[in-house]
């Protein structure tokens, strides 16, 4: 869709849908009446036009099916990937309450800021599919303190708690691609062609079949233009996940911050 609606309330957002749909529907009924005009329909068209709305709407809806289970599947993943970065954080800093107290200082305030840098740069960034350097950096230097105790001990328990922080580590990195991974899907520009397509033809098969009944005329474009309206807002506030204001928040890495 357009960009500029990912900034919008969602209240607006659901407005745009409505009216863009709307205005398919006014052109549908635009051109029909010009072609009408041009080709005068002839004494066997309603019973073509009423074969013809049944067999339009079916491959609509199908479309407009996949396209939404496509994107319900991303803002799934978005969210999974979130949880899971969350509950490797909270691994790490419980494997941080074994260390000497020096390291465990710095690995806890490694995590803060970690966590501090995601929340306050990194989510805004992702809206446009960006990343933050500074958060990979403190995921490498984290990498770096558990290889250093690691090897700079011969205490069998230090060495298993240093273990254990890599390992929690290289979680919370992979949960932390998956999250940007997700940032970066959009529905396909050719997807939404196909959609908008398809919903002209559906208005224009309307348009046809009503056109001597102003009431169910303005009615059914109306109400079709509500009901797939309301169809395109839900696709597109899950498209983006972590943009605009009908994002994935960051609560599980926020409450971890606070309790830290």
């Amino acid at each position: 869709m357009f960009d500029f609606m990912y900034d919008l309330p969602e209240w607006a957002m659901f407005a745009v849908c409505v009216l863009l749909v709307g205005f398919l529907s006014a052109t549908a009924l635009i051109l029909m009446r010009i072609l009408r005009r041009l080709w005068p329909p002839g004494p066997h068209s309603s019973n073509m036009v009423n074969t013809m709305l049944s067999g339009i709407l079916l491959p609509t809806g199908i479309v407009i099916a996949f396209v939404a289970s496509d994107i319900w599947q991303q803002d799934a993943k978005g969210r999974a990937a979130v949880e899971q970065e969350a509950i490797a954080v909270a691994d790490t800093l419980r494997v941080a309450k074994f260390l000497p107290a020096e390291l465990r200082e710095q690995v806890t305030g490694v995590l803060d800021d970690y966590i501090r840098e995601v929340i306050e740069v990194e989510w805004p960034l992702m809206g446009d599919g960006r990343a933050s350097q500074v958060a990979e950096d403190q995921l490498e230097t984290l990498m770096v303190i558990s290889v250093r105790i690691e090897a700079g001990t011969d205490q069998i328990g230090l060495q298993r708690a240093a273990e254990s922080l890599r390992r929690y580590t290289t979680d919370i990195e992979n949960a932390r691609n998956q999250r940007l991974l997700v940032s970066h899907d959009r529905v396909l520009p050719t997807k939404w062609v196909a959609v908008l397509v398809l919903l002209f033809v559906a208005a224009c098969v309307l348009s046809e079949l009503h056109m001597g009944q102003r009431r169910p005329l303005a009615l059914s474009l109306v109400l079709f233009s509500l009901g797939f309206g309301a169809t395109l807002y839900l696709i597109a506030s899950f498209d983006r996940p972590f943009t605009g204001t009908t994002i994935i928040e960051p609560t599980s890495l926020s409450v971890l911050l606070i309790r830290g």
